[in-house]
């Protein structure tokens, strides 16, 4: 967690150079599955990020291609994330075939997104590591020790350290229907592709928010998802203009095809364990965003059905958004 901390205030220190470049967001993420008493598959990430406004993009080369003719407001992200993955029995020290690598992994990332009412483009460039240099195992170890909890015996059959370079695209468009009885909604549905060594994907699906004074934006993205929380239509639209307070119930859900995954399909130069996944995945997830002037609770609990085929079950986990409007 502190290097993750670290990077990125790095990363925030380096982009406030830029004159014309405003916060708009920050974000926090936590994510893990302890809260359904599970320490498997996907069991833990978090990641920070910063949404910035860009006010002046005429002739500026951090353009989402082939967008020139589009009327929209334009901004960057910036984030450093980790993520971790782990077989189901930690106890076990041997080599576990039919059961996922140990795995971590440490990005940074890069996002331009371009808004209007209606519609969002979010294409993403993500940099990072696979493997012991992620310090998924040390992180894992340590705070099972903390915790007086198992301890993790297989992490010498992780995956090997790896390079990891992703190009991800996602659209997203926003529906508003009329209010019925003072309660307000929105639809956000979304399909976009993921293209790298670590993830080859193709996504769809939709969001809904149900509740009272619904942001001006794009709803929340956690952290495997493309994209950046909270991106609104136009800078400072959730602020400007609205109450102090907002609150909405949320349904999501979505899938995937999946051509490829380094997590399940093992290391891509290297020889590793891997297992045999399955090319479509969906989740559905629900929860509830708070905002109390600048302030933002997103929390949302996530249902994914089974990975790969000796898994034998959908994994659950927490997912929470600690975010600050500028």
């Amino acid at each position: 967690m502190k290097h993750l901390l670290l990077s990125f205030l790095l990363l925030t220190s380096l982009v406030a150079d830029q004159d014309d470049w405003r916060f708009e967001r920050i974000n926090i993420y936590l994510e893990n599955d302890a809260e359904f008493d599970t320490d498997i598959g996907y069991t833990d990430g978090s990641k920070f990020s910063a949404l910035l406004y860009r006010p002046n993009v005429e002739g500026h080369w951090l353009r989402i291609p082939f967008t020139e003719n589009l009327t929209r407001s334009h901004f960057i992200s910036f984030s450093a994330a980790r993520q971790m993955f782990t077989p189901d029995d930690l106890k076990e020290p041997e080599l576990i075939e039919e059961d996922q690598p140990y795995a971590g992994c440490f990005y940074y990332e890069m996002g331009l997104h371009q808004s209007s009412q209606r519609h969002l483009d979010s294409l993403v460039i993500q940099v990072g590591v696979v493997g012991p240099a992620s310090l998924g195992e040390a992180y894992q170890k340590y705070v099972h020790d903390l915790l007086d909890v198992a301890y993790p015996a297989g992490w010498e059959h992780q995956l090997s350290n790896e390079i990891g370079l992703q190009l991800n695209y996602q659209h997203k468009w926003r529906f508003v229907p009329d209010e019925i009885w003072g309660v307000e909604s929105s639809i956000i549905p979304y399909a976009g592709g993921e293209f790298g060594n670590i993830a080859m994907k193709a996504n769809s699906g939709a969001s809904v928010r149900i509740g009272w004074n619904i942001p001006e934006d794009f709803d929340t993205s956690f952290i495997d998802d493309v994209g950046e929380s909270g991106v609104p239509v136009h800078p400072n639209s959730v602020l400007d203009g609205s109450k102090t307070w907002s609150l909405t119930f949320n349904l999501a859900a979505g899938g995937s095809f999946v051509a490829r995954d380094i997590f399940l399909d093992g290391n891509t130069f290297k020889e590793s364990h891997s297992v045999e996944k399955n090319l479509l995945r969906a989740y559905g997830r629900y929860g509830f965003t708070a905002r109390y002037k600048s302030f933002i609770v997103d929390y949302h609990k996530v249902y994914n059905t089974e990975h790969y085929k000796t898994q034998g079950y959908g994994h659950k986990y927490g997912a929470i958004c600690i975010s600050y409007l500028y």
